[in-house]
């Protein structure tokens, strides 16, 4: 069996966390001997426009089979590679501030082996969709207005190998943070109902395979905001303490993408070693 790496790295004092992924999905599933369980007909009775009685047969797929097709999946990024940069923040794609495109700048150039980052347009995504699929179609997908589907495609539209997403909010859902971050709803923080101080900034990371979805690696940041001052009648006030909030939040969450940047690189130099 080939020896594939599998980091995990975690500082429980501070909240933050990075994931590294390279298992193969073949493996994992050539270890099951276990039976598979057949997917399910079920049979549904309609009237179509003109009045005819129909009966169309569904197949439903068992737990076992939908296992199955999550696991089957294979790390097959090579470097170097051209990875994208997509920021989410009140559960859309955004630009990126140049704040925080300086520290992602910054932190390429300590992984030059990893190839280049390289932002995801989010005009360039919507058009992405819109042209590739058009409006009627749209409403038959049931995941084409998912946030990551849209990411994957403007991603695949600037030909990137794999594309690093990041969303960065509080963990008070009822109320914004400072000038005006929202609670993060995409990619995910903590449970909505934890009793949480409301003063937490989570940032969130995905590195994922634009091509076949595979995650090569997550990772978690919480920072505490607030002693960030912010008023809710000085809008130049407001985008200090925006600029602020956000800054902090992606200086503590890049510390753990680097770990997974550092990860996937070993993995990948592993892969190419035994081929």
């Amino acid at each position: 069996m080939k020896h594939l790496l599998l980091i995990a790295l975690a500082l429980t004092a501070t909240g933050c966390a990075a994931h590294v992924q390279s298992t193969s999905g073949a493996e994992y599933l050539a270890r099951s001997t276990s039976p598979v369980a057949g997917s399910e007909i079920l049979t549904r009775r309609y009237t179509d426009r003109d009045g005819a009685e129909r009966v169309e047969e569904i197949e439903i797929p068992s737990t076992d089979q939908l296992v199955r097709k999550a696991a089957s999946i294979e790390p097959t990024l090579t470097l170097p590679a051209r990875i994208g940069l997509a920021r989410i923040e009140h559960g859309q794609l955004t630009a990126i501030p140049p704040h925080e495109g300086a520290i992602w700048s910054q932190l390429a150039g300590q992984h030059r082996s990893l190839g280049v980052l390289v932002p995801v347009d989010p005009f360039l995504a919507n058009y992405t969709v819109r042209s590739i699929l058009p409006q009627d179609r749209q409403q038959l997908r049931s995941d084409s207005g998912d946030l990551l589907t849209k990411i994957r495609l403007g991603a695949a539209r600037q030909h990137m190998d794999a594309v690093l997403i990041y969303e960065v909010g509080t963990a008070n859902a009822r109320g914004k943070g400072p000038g005006g971050l929202g609670h993060v709803q995409v990619l995910g923080g903590l449970p909505s109902n934890s009793a949480v101080n409301t003063d937490l900034g989570i940032g969130r990371a995905l590195l994922l395979d634009v091509r076949n979805g595979y995650p090569y690696g997550v990772a978690t940041a919480h920072a505490d905001l607030g002693n960030i001052e912010t008023s809710f009648w000085d809008e130049e006030a407001d985008l200090v303490a925006y600029s602020a909030a956000t800054e902090r939040l992606v200086t503590v969450l890049e510390v753990e993408v680097s770990k997974i940047f550092a990860g996937v690189t070993q993995a990948a130099a592993i892969r190419v070693a035994q081929k």
